[in-house]
């Protein structure tokens, strides 16, 4: 049996792994929202085509066999992915957005629990569920083809895809009661490696090494020291200090720092060159919540450098807050900011190569037109 002090530092390091899965990755992350009927009432659903890259849009998906589950981002800069289910299992689909085509991908019997789109794009990663204790890894090519497949015990999966070599993973399972394995799965020759490094959730910061924050679990607190590791050498060394949230990109670093003392909260969104040189930062009101801040949600373009989040208009508690958000576009490279529709809520999003069109909501539902500040439903109500 376990002691009263064991259970109780027990009971704290699993609140706080939560508090981390809830805020320590926005991207993977269902904070709080606001109702949907705070959407413009310009912004409804429409059930004609519009225009697109000298093409039409077509929607919402005609034909779906089985049940919409989630769409899963972007193949091209006209082509998603979304899933379906059915009594017999689920399936993953292509659909091009202006022929109106959907392509089957991958079926399975078990249940499909996300879907990651390698960095080129060029490859898929399948998370299915075959029972609560054991996860399916199954890697695809863009046209279907099985690249490998492998079982990691787990309850949940994080997966991350290294940018800097795309044959390697970083995956982290956990079990029912949050204790985490994490592996290296290499795509080349088909390996899966179980690794240590200190914390649950770690970003590529380049092929062999990783950033993460290096969380306490013997008292709470709403930062913690940005630390890189090696895996290779199994070395950590300290990168900045007091950050409450970090993500990697190509060639750039964000970390997300709040200052508690200013008058009115703001969240400091810095980016970081390769060298860990500032490169530009954008200041935005920020939500707090019962355990810490709400970030909400983004997305970055590779290509361009931008990066897309939607940005309240004032600081406040989250559960008080009545204003809408403005999905924004924030050049990291000359460091202008650009509203690009107003008045939406705070749910996912996922932008196309080009950044014209972007998936959004929970289950990335809708697509929004970012030229026409229009939203379309992917399937019919």
């Amino acid at each position: 049996m376990f002691s009263v002090k064991i259970k109780q530092a027990l009971y704290f390091f699993l609140f706080l792994l939560f508090v981390v899965l809830l805020f320590g990755c926005s991207k993977e992350s269902v904070p709080n929202s606001l109702p949907q009927s705070l959407h413009n009432n310009e912004l409804k659903k429409k059930e004609i085509p519009l225009s697109f890259n000298g093409g039409e849009v077509m929607l919402p998906i005609k034909e779906m066999k089985g049940s919409f589950s989630s769409a899963s981002g972007w193949l091209d800069n006209q082509t998603i992915l979304y899933v379906t289910d059915t009594s017999e299992g689920s399936a993953l689909y292509s659909y091009d957005l202006v022929e109106g085509q959907s392509t089957l991908l991958y079926s399975s019997v078990y249940p499909i629990v996300s879907v990651t789109v390698s960095p080129t794009r060029s490859s898929i990663l399948i998370h299915s569920s075959p029972n609560s204790s054991t996860g399916l890894v199954t890697i695809i090519s863009s046209s279907g083809k099985i690249i490998l497949s492998s079982e990691i015990p787990s309850n949940e999966l994080a997966i991350e895809w290294n940018e800097y070599n795309e044959n390697l993973l970083l995956i982290t399972s956990f079990t029912e009661d949050w204790q985490y394995h994490t592996y290296t799965l290499d795509i080349s020759n088909n390996t899966l490696a179980q690794i240590t490094i200190p914390q649950p959730f770690a970003y590529w910061s380049n092929v062999n090494e990783i950033l993460y924050l290096d969380w306490r679990t013997d008292s709470p607190s709403l930062s913690a020291p940005l630390k890189k590791y090696n895996i290779n050498s199994k070395v950590s060394k300290d990168v900045l200090k007091d950050v409450y949230q970090v993500d990697v990109f190509p060639k750039h670093t964000l970390t997300i720092t709040i200052d508690p003392s200013e008058e009115s909260t703001v969240g400091n969104y810095t980016f970081y060159d390769q060298d860990f040189q500032v490169k530009s930062r954008l200041l935005l009101p920020q939500l707090s919540n019962f355990s810490g801040w709400s970030v909400p949600f983004y997305d970055y373009n590779k290509d361009s450098h931008a990066f897309y989040t939607f940005k309240p208009q004032y600081s406040s508690e989250i559960d008080t807050y009545e204003g809408t958000f403005d999905l924004i576009r924030f050049s990291v490279e000359s460091n202008e900011e650009l509203v690009l529709i107003e008045d939406l809520v705070n749910e996912p999003i996922s932008c196309s190569p080009n950044g014209t069109l972007c998936l959004y909501g929970y289950s990335l539902e809708n697509l929004l037109l970012l030229g026409e500040k229009k939203v379309l439903g992917l399937i019919e109500e």
